[in-house]
């Protein structure tokens, strides 16, 4: 599966299987690609919407003379789910990422309210079924999940399936030259909310890096999405901290045969072109906030270093398979989900870090007589300026045993500074006066 020339995930189930339109239908006549032939001869192809409310819809594309198609690409015309404009984009013979003699198919997703240089984005689970018009039980189908955005507007399968299979007319994909394409599509209905905390906002001059910080992210239509969240998760807008863009990830999760709610902390890297590692360690908050009046909410901290992806071998999620239980989440006498909506949030405090690593040092620790075939030799220095701010926050949350970890450097090695509780109060008080400076010279023998 792959997002418009970009390769993705897939995963299965979530979906509703009807495949019949009972509902009220909305009928308009799809048009060929870019470099589609239109009209062409002797049919016409038509899509079909049927309506589950606002945020589901299955739309029914029928593509009429489909194994005489010269064009490369295909789409249906857009239609609206969740006041989002989406349509179906078909490579009967493949895109330039697909296998010789595969189909492609895609789920395209824009914003109507916005210009070409506007930001936006939604999240969004859906199926892909080529149906077999003979048996619908041997119909293809694949499932997936997707956040859409201004920059990746399209999601789907490069390699959906073999065209022969759907050319073949005893299949069944195939018939009086007709294949039927059919989309289920759920949107979530959200909202969010970002605020820094204890920061001073600069006067002049580009905004500095969020190293505290509060996102909220509240789900209107949860229900929806109850079945999904079995098998996939659903996932929050990014939000920046430190150097990284984070989100939070929901979804449900058996342990020993209970059912709880899971949430996780994700990195997620916004942009490919960036060529150094980004990281940052991160002292986090996650709860579920009870909405019911004088009802405690839940809450879960923990820490860890995140990067964009885990190539240097740092986090890329973080978080808990049995956050808290699926009855207490879901009762409604508890308060955490009202009128169908939960509210999730996550606050952070990241360490504000400068490191530095010089190679071959010529005398390490007074060992003047190293030879170069020792091995490598180096000194790595790292800075923590902001401790003041973690101390304030591990004494209110009663957080011991607290592990920093720095950036990685010298290929394989890791500086880990570890604060016991004798031995972090010490340290914190020198830090009241001169901040962190830690350093440490290593070399292979």
């Amino acid at each position: 599966m792959k997002q418009a020339e970009e390769l993705a995930a897939s995963s299965s189930g979530g979906l509703d299987n009807s495949l019949t339109l009972n509902n009220r239908i909305e009928k308009v006549v799809a048009r060929g690609g870019e470099t589609a032939e239109e009209p062409r001869e002797g049919g016409q192809e038509n899509v079909f919407v049927e309506r589950r409310g606002d945020y589901c819809a299955v739309c029914r594309w029928n593509m009429a003379q489909f194994s005489r198609v010269k064009a490369r690409a295909l789409w249906s015309r857009y239609f609206e789910v969740g006041g989002y404009d989406c349509r179906l984009l078909v490579y009967p013979r493949g895109d330039s990422q697909a296998l010789p003699g595969y189909l492609s198919i895609y789920l395209q997703v824009m914003d109507p309210r916005g210009s070409a240089s506007s930001k936006w984005d939604c999240f969004a689970s859906y199926r892909l079924i080529v149906v077999n018009q003979r048996d619908e039980a041997k119909s293809i189908q694949r499932d997936s999940w997707h956040r859409f955005s201004t920059k990746k507007k399209s999601h789907g399968w490069c390699d959906f399936t073999p065209s022969s299979t759907v050319l073949d007319p005893k299949a069944g994909f195939l018939v009086n030259d007709t294949v039927v394409v059919l989309a289920e599509i759920l949107v979530l209905h959200e909202s969010v909310s970002f605020s820094r905390e204890n920061e001073l906002q600069p006067i002049a001059g580009p905004m500095p890096e969020v190293l505290s910080g509060k996102f909220l992210w509240k789900v209107h239509n949860l229900s929806l999405f109850k079945e999904m969240i079995k098998t996939q998760k659903i996932m929050s807008p990014v939000f920046p901290a430190g150097e990284c863009n984070l989100r939070l990830s929901v979804y449900q999760s058996s342990v020993n045969g209970i059912d709880y709610l899971s949430m996780c902390l994700e990195s997620k890297d916004t942009d490919k072109s960036v060529v150094t590692e980004r990281s940052c360690w991160c002292l986090f908050r996650m709860s579920v906030l009870n909405q019911r009046a004088g009802m405690n909410h839940m809450h879960r901290d923990s820490y860890g270093r995140f990067a964009g992806d885990n190539k240097s071998g740092d986090n890329t999620s973080l978080g808990w398979n049995d956050y808290m239980l699926m009855t207490d989440f879901v009762s409604p006498e508890v308060g955490y989900l009202v009128d169908d909506t939960a509210v999730f949030s996550a606050s952070f405090h990241v360490i504000k870090e400068s490191s530095g690593f010089t190679r071959n040092l010529g005398t390490v620790g007074g060992r003047s007589n190293v030879r170069k075939s020792d091995g490598h030799q180096g000194k790595f220095t790292w800075r923590i300026e902001n401790f003041t701010r973690l101390k304030d926050i591990l004494k209110k949350r009663k957080i011991t045993g607290l592990c920093v970890k720095s950036r990685r450097f010298q290929d394989n090695h890791n500086l880990l500074v570890t604060f016991q509780c004798f031995l972090r109060l010490q340290i914190l008080v020198i830090i009241l006066l001169i901040g962190v400076v830690l350093s440490v010279t290593v070399y292979q023998l």
